[in-house]
């Protein structure tokens, strides 16, 4: 939800057709640092690929276990290349930071706050 959250602030998503997949694998030492890794990729990919995303997938993952050294999870972006004629830029953001950045647990689900610099 927070991909979809960050996205939603550049454009529209629902003017954005799923004809591409990127797959993605992301590695942190935080469960914070890895979603600050996930939205910075998507947005990477967005201003360097030229695309638009409308569907955000982690596929599987080791998030759960709390013992992890590292935490991981492999994930995919469904989209298609940027169409001036169809996706308005509504707002640009420039990064994700660690600013006021944290995460916990809210029985099955988790709550996060992040800030991005527009």
């Amino acid at each position: 939800m927070a991909a979809r959250g960050m996205v939603s602030l550049i454009i529209d998503v629902n003017s954005v057709i799923e004809e591409e997949r990127k797959v993605v694998k992301i590695e942190a030492d935080s469960g914070e640092e890895l979603l600050l890794r996930w939205l910075r990729e998507i947005l990477f990919v967005m201003e360097q690929g030229g695309m638009v995303f409308s569907t955000f997938r982690v596929e599987r993952d080791n998030f759960s276990y709390r013992s992890a050294e590292r935490y991981w999870f492999y994930g995919s972006l469904g989209g298609e290349k940027r169409s001036p004629s169809r996706h308005d830029i509504c707002s640009e953001i420039k990064a994700v930071t660690r600013h006021g950045l944290f995460m916990e647990r809210k029985g099955p689900f988790w709550e996060a706050n992040i800030l991005f610099d527009v």
